[in-house]
């Protein structure tokens, strides 16, 4: 569980540098934009190593029993997850109502996973993942990320709702060999 916790801590330390304007632009400044994007992408990815190693390595523990129903509601949390993660990069008609469609969709994927595991490690691991999303939703608001408000044409969307579909299934079928936990047969 150390591992774990020492991966959710860089991984996050990281990421909440823009929530600190005042050192994030010294930082910035001192090492060049470069060589800071290196070093933040490189502490991300020790950060991201150490979670999946401490999550493989985890001891059970279960804190509470998932609901019936929570397998159903995080494939469809994933499928929103997905479209949110894709719609990051492609505009879709969701930046009309959020500035956030990444830390949208990493919320969805967290709340879908804390439906799904009820173990002390997810709980950890997604639990951190919803809360950091939510903050950092709230950090950008009061730095001034807006929804663009602009309508774009839908084409977008049901392209990326289409990739989304599709990935989402490829992750149903690959889950085991990424998470180590099987979701089919």
């Amino acid at each position: 569980m150390e591992i774990l916790i020492l991966g959710l801590v860089i991984f996050f330390a990281i990421h909440l540098l823009p929530s600190i304007p005042s050192l994030h632009a010294r930082l910035k400044n001192k090492l060049g934009e470069k060589a800071f994007q290196g070093a933040f992408s490189l502490t991300a990815l020790l950060g991201l190593i150490l979670i999946f190693t401490g999550m493989g390595s985890a001891e059970f523990s279960e804190l509470y029993e998932p609901p019936a129903w929570g397998g159903l509601m995080t494939a469809l949390l994933m499928l929103f997850a997905l479209y949110c993660l894709i719609s990051f990069k492609v505009k879709t008609s969701i930046r009309m109502i959020t500035a956030h469609p990444m830390l949208w969709g990493i919320a969805a994927w967290a709340t879908g996973h804390l439906l799904a595991n009820g173990d002390k490690a997810s709980v950890l691991l997604f639990g951190s993942f919803l809360t950091f999303s939510l903050f950092a939703m709230a950090s950008a608001n009061r730095r001034g990320a807006r929804p663009t408000g602009e309508a774009l044409a839908l084409k977008n969307d049901a392209i990326v709702l289409a990739v989304a579909l599709f990935t989402g299934l490829s992750l149903i079928a690959f889950h085991e060999g990424i998470a180590g936990v099987p979701l089919i047969g």
